[in-house]
């Protein structure tokens, strides 16, 4: 009987320490992860689809799609084509238990970039970080809010001697390694307990600009409404779908393929390029702190390095130099990780447009930014599949 009493109480407290940590109100107990060749006749319409979510296209030609279980029926590719991979409200289940047994073994004080935090915790830890810093860094408070009246911050490392590279992160909410990966990349460059000289080096040189959360309203709901919630949380007029992409709001060839008219569609390119206030605030920031040599819009994931352009088949006028950096960084990340990182330009993937890092590289910016094109990437994280959006917190 004492026994059971005792697993009872440690049920309870397992139950309780997730409610604690997470509270979304969405559930996916009808829904289920597919996978798809994309060769099949048919396969291209059906991406497009509005009730379907696609979570990724593989190089080799395999996509992972959403979808819930009452669409299946009577629709040929899914049924003639594809194969389940997994029952969604499974997987993330399985990553609220693993991320919450972190509290459960008297581990509160565990390095901090084995958990995921809420932003306000983010907000908190990158002004700390830059007081402890000192002169080198800067943390700016606001560069401007979101549509629910959170601030987006900055933060700033080194010295522009020789230029400025620019990151943003956590754009879309649900890619919750996305955010972690920035602040490990923060926190390694001003903490170098080893003394590197390679990263003191570049630092005496190059400043460095984290925008960590510029989609904040939606990273919030990921937490305590919908897991999976990938856009903002605007309110569409005429609609009660609500949020835009945000990586499809960019003022870069707006509304030119890849991106839906459809406010309940998670790709909605909004109602107007950079109709967005997050867009808007990142694209002044970028503007204000130019000439930015070089940019990368932080995703998750499938392992990608991609480089401009998602709206077009035709090469950028630096093709050659942008697929040296990328392939360059793919030999990097293989050297001292030992995973594949596949180097390609967007639209070898799928068409884009109103993209964030076409816009780093595009027109648009390039006329404010002392007429340096920037070196735009998107950069999907780890991993290929097993986990998804749903990746353990180490994996940063």
């Amino acid at each position: 009987m004492v026994e059971w009493k005792v697993l009872l109480l440690f049920v309870l407290h397992l139950s309780l320490c997730q409610s604690a940590k997470y509270q979304r109100t969405v559930k996916y107990n009808d829904e289920i992860l597919i996978r798809c060749p994309t060769s099949v006749k048919g396969i291209k319409e059906f991406l497009q689809r509005d009730d379907i979510d696609v979570w990724r296209i593989t190089p080799d030609g395999l996509a992972d799609i959403r979808i819930n279980k009452n669409l299946i029926q009577g629709t040929d590719i899914v049924t003639k084509q594809c194969t389940a991979v997994a029952d969604v409200e499974a997987l993330v289940q399985q990553f609220e238990n693993m991320t919450a047994s972190v509290k459960l073994h008297g581990q509160a004080q565990q390095e901090w970039h084995e958990e995921y935090h809420r932003y306000d915790e983010i907000y908190t830890w990158y002004r700390d970080l830059a007081e402890q810093c000192g002169d080198r860094c800067q943390f700016i408070p606001s560069i401007g809010k979101s549509f629910e009246d959170r601030d987006q911050p900055a933060f700033h490392v080194g010295d522009p001697v020789v230029g400025k590279i620019y990151f943003q992160c956590q754009i879309h909410a649900r890619e919750w390694i996305s955010g972690a990966t920035c602040m490990y990349i923060a926190d390694s460059l001003t903490n170098n307990p080893d003394g590197s000289e390679r990263i003191s080096n570049i630092l005496q040189n190059v400043e460095i600009i984290f925008v960590p959360l510029v989609n904040p309203d939606g990273y919030e709901y990921s937490w305590n409404g919908d897991r999976l919630w990938r856009k903002n949380r605007q309110v569409n007029s005429g609609s009660s779908c609500r949020g835009v992409d945000l990586n499809r709001n960019y003022n870069d060839h707006w509304n030119q393929g890849g991106s839906s008219s459809n406010p309940c569609n998670d790709k909605y390119h909004g109602a107007s390029a950079a109709s967005e206030p997050e867009t808007q605030h990142t694209q002044n920031y970028f503007r204000d702190n130019g000439p930015i040599l070089g940019a990368i819009d932080w995703h998750s994931f499938s392992q990608l390095i991609l480089r401009p352009y998602g709206w077009t088949n035709q090469d950028s006028p630096d093709e050659a130099q942008l697929k040296e950096i990328g392939d360059e960084m793919s030999a990097k990340i293989f050297d001292v990780f030992g995973k594949t990182y596949t180097s390609q330009k967007v639209i070898d993937l799928y068409p884009t447009s109103g993209i964030a890092s076409d816009w780093f590289y595009g027109e648009d910016a390039t006329s404010t930014n002392g007429a340096y094109r920037a070196a735009g990437y998107t950069l999907e994280l780890r991993d290929t599949g097993e986990y998804a959006f749903l990746l353990p917190p180490e994996e940063a």
